[in-house]
C-alpha cells in the first residue's frame, strides 16, 4: 500500500485513449476530457510512475478535434454516424496492434474507455494487468442522450465485453458502478470508485488574476451545454428573482447543442444584459474566469437511465478556485457541499427550490469568501488528482494481488 505523501518505486504505465476527438492539446473541442486525461497522467507522474501515452486524439488532424460541431453533425446524420462507427472500429484494432510496438513493455496499461474501443485488450494478451477507465455506460449515454452512435448493439458488445476482460474497471460514481454491475453483470470486486479530481496547482487562485465580466454578482458556469446541465431552469429562476430585487449575473463559458436554444431563452426573457454566454476559451483562461465568478452553478438532472451518474469536473475546479457551489442534489456534490459546508444544494430540476436557494444565497454574500476558503482547503486534501489516483492505485493493486496473486503480473526486465 501506499502512505499518503509517499511515491511508488518507479514503475511504467501505459495510458491508452482510443477516441479520435479526445485530445490533450489545448486546441481541443472538449476541454473536459482534456482535463481528466492530464490529471491522471500527471497524477501517476507524481506518484513516481513513468507514463508512456498512447492518445490517439493527439495523432489525428488537429482540425479533427478542434471542430466543436462535430457531435451536432453525427447527431443529425445517420449515416454519418454510420460511417464514423466503422472508422472508430477500424481504429481500435489499428491502434491497438500500434500501441503495443510503441509502447513495450510495462507494468499497467490503464486505458480511458471510448466508444468501439479496448486498446488494453492487446496488452492483456501479452499478460500486462489491464485497467480500464469508465465515465459512463457509453452504449446507453451515445444511443439515447447523445446520439452519436449508429450501431449501438454493436457498442454494447464491445464495451461489454471489454468490462468483462480488463483485469480493474474504475467507475467516476458509486451510482455508475451500480448501474454496471445491474446491466452488465460484472463482478463488484472488480470495480474501483473513483471520482473526478482537479489539478490543484493550476486551479489555485493565488495565481489567477479574476477575468470580471460584470460588477454585481455573479453565477457562474463552465462545460458542454447539454441538455442535462438545466441551464435554462436557471436563467428562468433569475429571472423572476429579478423582478424580487434579487439582482444576480449569469456568466457561461462552453459550448454545445443547447448553447443557440439557451441564449434564445435569455434574450426572449429580457436577460441578456445580465447573461454573456462565451463559448469555447482557451483551457489556460478557464481559472481566470472561475476566480471572476461569486458562485459556481453544478445542476446537472438525471440522464435517460433516471440516474444522475456523472462525476462533474466543474464541481472539483469551482472549489479548487476557492468559490462556493450552488449543485443540485447528487451524490458528490452533497458529499463536497457538507464536509466543507462551501454551498447550497437544491433538489434537482425542481424550480422552487432553486429559486428558495438562491435567496438564500443572495442573503447570505457576507459568508462566500470563508466557504471558499473551505472549500479549496477539503478539495487540496481529499480531491485533487493526486489524493484520487493514490487511492486508486492502493485498490488496484490489492484486486490484481487477489487475482493474479503476489507478485502478479508485471513488466518483464532484461
Amino acid at each position: 500500500m501506499i502512505p499518503e505523501g509517499t511515491e511508488t518505486p518507479e514503475r511504467r504505465i501505459g495510458y491508452l485513449s482510443g477516441a479520435p476527438l479526445v485530445s490533450t492539446r489545448e486546441e481541443t473541442a472538449l476541454p473536459g476530457p482534456r482535463a481528466h486525461v492530464l490529471g491522471v497522467m500527471r497524477a501517476f507522474e507524481a506518484l513516481g510512475w513513468e507514463v508512456q501515452p498512447y492518445i490517439v486524439g493527439d495523432k489525428v488532424p488537429l482540425r479533427w478535434v478542434t471542430d466543436g460541431r462535430t457531435e451536432h453533425t453525427l447527431r443529425s446524420n445517420y449515416l454519418k454516424r454510420a460511417l464514423a462507427d466503422g472508422l472508430r472500429w477500424y481504429m481500435s484494432v489499428l491502434n491497438g496492434w500500434r500501441a503495443t510496438r510503441e509502447i513495450g513493455e510495462v507494468d499497467w496499461v490503464y486505458e480511458r474507455l471510448g466508444a468501439f474501443q479496448a486498446l488494453g485488450w492487446w496488452f492483456k494478451r501479452r499478460g500486462i494487468p489491464w485497467i480500464l477507465e469508465t465515465n459512463a455506460l457509453l452504449f446507453r449515454e451515445a444511443s439515447a442522450d447523445r446520439a452519436s452512435v449508429a450501431f449501438s448493439g454493436l457498442q454494447r458488445l464491445v464495451e461489454c465485453w471489454a468490462y468483462h476482460r480488463c483485469d480493474v474497471l474504475i467507475c467516476v460514481s458509486q451510482a455508475l458502478a451500480d448501474m454496471v454491475v445491474e446491466q452488465v453483470g460484472i463482478d463488484p470486486r472488480k470495480i474501483v470508485i473513483m471520482p473526478n479530481g482537479v489539478d490543484t496547482a493550476i486551479f489555485d487562485p493565488r495565481c489567477h488574476q479574476p477575468k470580471r465580466l460584470f460588477q454585481g454578482c455573479t453565477i457562474g458556469f463552465v462545460g458542454q451545454l447539454h441538455a442535462w446541465q438545466r441551464l435554462d431552469l436557471l436563467i428562468e429562476v433569475l429571472t423572476e428573482l429579478r423582478a424580487e430585487d434579487v439582482d444576480l449575473k449569469l456568466v457561461v463559458i462552453g459550448d454545445g447543442p443547447h448553447r443557440a436554444e439557451w441564449e434564445s431563452l435569455a434574450r426572449r426573457l429580457g436577460q441578456s444584459q445580465h447573461t454573456r454566454f462565451l463559448g469555447r476559451v482557451p483551457w489556460s483562461d478557464v481559472p481566470k474566469y472561475i476566480a471572476g465568478f461569486d458562485i459556481g452553478y453544478v445542476g446537472p438532472v438525471p440522464l435517460s437511465p433516471g440516474v444522475m451518474y456523472l462525476s462533474p469536473l466543474k464541481l472539483y475546479e469551482y472549489a479548487a478556485m476557492s468559490r462556493p457551489i450552488l449543485a443540485s442534489d447528487f451524490d458528490e456534490a452533497r458529499i463536497l457541499v457538507k464536509e466543507a459546508s462551501c454551498g447550497y444544494i437544491f433538489r434537482m430540476g425542481n424550480k422552487k427550490d432553486l429559486k428558495r436557494v438562491l435567496r438564500q444565497a443572495y442573503a447570505e454574500q457576507h459568508k462566500w469568501n470563508e466557504m471558499g476558503r473551505r472549500a479549496r482547503k477539503i478539495v487540496v486534501e481529499r480531491h485533487s488528482w493526486h489524493a484520487r489516483v493514490r487511492d486508486a492505485i492502493n485498490k488496484i493493486e490489492s484486486i490484481l494481488e487477489e487475482a493474479y496473486g503476489a507478485p502478479y503480473p508485471a513488466r518483464r526486465r532484461s
